[in-house]
């Protein structure tokens, strides 16, 4: 009877957790993924818009600017944005495209990570299609004219003032990079007594400058930080110029490496947010300013290799 009466027990807990995860996968869900408008002509402005229905305190994530958009040129993604009523709730992503060539223009499926709990569910939308049409008006092939050359009233200066200019501007970085090479030459041996440098690991560096990293009230800072920290770790570890990347280089870089595609996305998107904020203006949410602190921590461990090997000796 005892054992029967346990059968019955572990039968109703297992049913339970089927129920909630079939619960969980039932609530996280795309709900519309649209263009707007759904036709343009070169150089117009079009707002994807994805929006998906999840649960509430679920972490709804893209590679934003790193995403594949058919040849689309994205010029502005915006935060996320969530909204929750009653049980549900639902996040909204947007992203701004411009496209530059004419015909029929094909957005592949979009990949979107819904996180909860520890687990991760990856959605995708449908294809979209966006018929791209010329500037030009039916039937106008002709050449315009071009406009007469402006005048100026002086001659065009002599072109030997700027090539002294770049030519003193060669000697000085030559001069640059060799007392640099100079000064690491003649560095001083340590001091007798002085300890063995202890070997720390890129990640762990890194891991502990984020750790250590305080959050300025005026946000540009901190973003200039977490930009620094990640680029000067993907450098260490992989053994390119990382802090002089712009955000396409760096992620074709990663992936020549044999990054994975999402933490290569995701340190791309991230560095993305950080010149935003550095140079643009850009003033995300509070809370999302410890959402990219972490996403800088998830990039160095995702990038981790399982084992890091200490120098013998």
């Amino acid at each position: 009877m005892r054992g029967a009466t346990g059968a019955i027990l572990l039968l109703c807990a297992l049913a339970s957790c089927v129920a909630v995860a079939s619960a969980q996968d039932a609530a996280a869900r795309i709900l519309s993924a649209t263009l707007d408008p759904p036709s343009a002509t070169v150089g117009d402005r079009v707002t994807l818009t994805i929006v998906v229905a999840h649960a509430p305190g679920a972490d709804v994530s893209w590679a934003g600017f790193g995403a594949d958009f058919g040849g689309l040129e994205a010029v502005d993604v915006p935060s996320p944005e969530t909204a929750q009523s009653g049980g549900a709730a639902t996040t909204t992503l947007r992203a701004t495209l411009v496209p530059f060539d004419t015909g029929a223009r094909t957005i592949p499926p979009v990949e979107v990570r819904v996180s909860q709990a520890g687990a991760d569910r990856v959605l995708r939308t449908g294809p979209l299609t966006l018929e791209v049409r010329s500037v030009l008006a039916p039937g106008d092939r002709s050449l315009r004219p071009v406009k007469p050359q402006l005048d100026l009233p002086r001659a065009a200066p002599s072109p030997v003032v700027p090539a002294l200019f770049v030519g003193s501007f060669a000697l000085l970085t030559a001069l640059g990079y060799a007392l640099v090479a100079r000064a690491h030459a003649i560095s001083p041996p340590p001091l007798p007594g002085t300890p063995p440098a202890v070997f720390e690991s890129p990640d762990a560096r890194a891991l502990a400058a984020l750790a250590a990293l305080a959050v300025d009230s005026e946000l540009a800072p901190t973003y200039a930080a977490i930009a620094a920290v990640t680029r000067r770790y993907l450098s260490e570890r992989f053994g390119f110029p990382a802090y002089a990347m712009t955000r396409r280089e760096l992620e074709r870089e990663m992936t020549a490496r044999g990054i994975d595609r999402w933490p290569a996305r995701v340190a791309a998107n991230l560095l993305e947010q950080c010149d935003a904020v550095q140079f643009a203006g850009f003033r995300p949410a509070p809370e999302r300013v410890q959402a990219d602190l972490t996403a800088a921590r998830e990039v160095v461990r995702l990038t981790t290799p399982p084992e890091d090997t200490e120098p013998q000796g």
